[in-house]
């Protein structure tokens, strides 16, 4: 009796191609640039209307820190062939919105619960994509950038918690 061989090909499952980018990580780059986009420009607007100078101080951080943060998820996306968008999502739009429509304490308070919010959430998506992303670019990244959420994080609700 003959023995009959067959040979098949398979797809590489072991995505070594760094330009490669499994959609996971594709939904974390473009949900930090995302948040990024949008603390830089609701920083400019608590910076710009509290009159509180450690609000102040803390939304100017926010821009520049935020607007690196920007720059580097950029060229993180570019070698990977993900476009960011550069406009904001409709959920941060009306995030911005409702709180450029406040004004002294109403919008210290809306743009500290935002940011804790946020950097609650940065630090949640932080920690996934730092132990389970398939990108190691990305991975890395996520897990250099931890330390600042979590420091961001820790000041956002220490300024929230001095208005009460």
């Amino acid at each position: 009796m003959p023995l009959l061989f067959t040979l098949t090909g398979c797809e590489n499952d072991d995505n070594t191609n760094p330009a490669v980018i499994g959609e996971l990580d594709k939904q974390f780059i473009l949900a930090a640039a995302d948040d990024a986009l949008f603390q830089v420009n609701a920083g400019q607007v608590a910076a710009s209307g509290t009159t509180q100078k450690d609000i102040q101080d803390y939304g100017e951080e926010m821009t520049t820190d935020n607007t690196q943060t920007g720059r580097e998820l950029q060229k993180i996306a570019g070698t990977k062939g993900v476009q960011l968008p550069t406009t904001l999502s409709d959920e941060r739009q009306q995030q911005l919105d409702s709180l450029a429509m406040q004004t002294g304490t109403g919008l210290d308070t809306l743009y500290l619960n935002q940011m804790v919010a946020l950097q609650e959430r940065a630090v949640n998506m932080l920690e996934i994509e730092g132990t389970s992303g398939n990108d190691l670019e990305l991975k890395q990244w996520a897990s250099d950038r931890l330390p600042t959420a979590r420091r961001l994080e820790e000041r956002a609700k220490a300024l929230r918690d001095s208005l009460y």
